[in-house]
């Protein structure tokens, strides 16, 4: 019975550091949202630049005579969902060393493999306000390799998509872009991934689908 009577964070100290850990976040880092550091849009934006040049230079001059016609049964969004699984595939063996460190003090990097021993350590060592700070500090490197893995992302699709002269605005009926617009945009949904451009081809079918059923059959 004298355990019953111990203090809660002494009989089960790490849930009670999660706890406390997560009501601290606002106190330990002033209320402020964990957000990708500047830097990292800088890169990705360069990623997406780079590949905006390339993949028209690709589009325009590359690739003579290649052309996509879907299959029977096989609809247009599918060569769009394909290079997407392709970067996605050509990606994962890399996203695990993926490191996009965060700022520290002096000019410093805290990588993410020090940021999580960090954060284990101060769960283990019961410091709410500590685990807070060194949690908070895995977000900022994740929402950091987030932004450079979505610039590299669209960097490559935009190569494909260029390459393969595949225009996801064209697809969709918009006409008359230029082809560095049409480039740029088909690289940022393709890099978006493919949940997201299936999601995205899942409500531009449903829509489409909607218009052609007659008005009497909707309910």
């Amino acid at each position: 019975m004298a355990l019953a009577r111990m203090p809660s964070g002494i009989v089960d100290a790490e849930g009670l550091v999660a706890h406390r850990a997560a009501d601290s976040v606002t106190d330990a880092t002033g209320g402020k949202s964990v957000y990708p550091e500047m830097m990292y849009f800088f890169i990705a934006g360069v990623a997406i630049g780079v590949g905006a040049i390339v993949g028209t230079y690709l589009f325009d001059n590359a690739s003579k005579g290649i052309s996509f016609t879907p299959p029977t049964g096989v609809g247009i969004f599918a060569l769009f969902y394909v290079v997407a699984q392709v970067i996605e595939r050509l990606q994962e063996p890399f996203t695990p060393s993926v490191d996009a460190p965060k700022a520290g003090e002096e000019g410093t990097r805290l990588n993410k493999r020090k940021a999580r021993a960090l954060l284990e350590s101060a769960i283990a060592g019961g410091d709410a306000t500590e685990a807070a700070n060194a949690q908070r500090n895995v977000d900022q490197i994740r929402a950091n390799t987030t932004v450079l893995l979505f610039g590299t992302s669209a960097l490559l699709a935009m190569l494909a998509c260029g390459y393969l002269k595949a225009g996801f605005m064209q697809t969709v009926g918009v006409t008359g872009l230029t082809v560095w617009i049409e480039v740029l945009l088909t690289g940022l949904v393709v890099g978006g991934g493919t949940k997201s451009l299936h999601d995205l081809i899942s409500n531009l079918q449903a829509a489409k689908e909607d218009k052609k059923d007659p008005k009497e059959t909707k309910k």
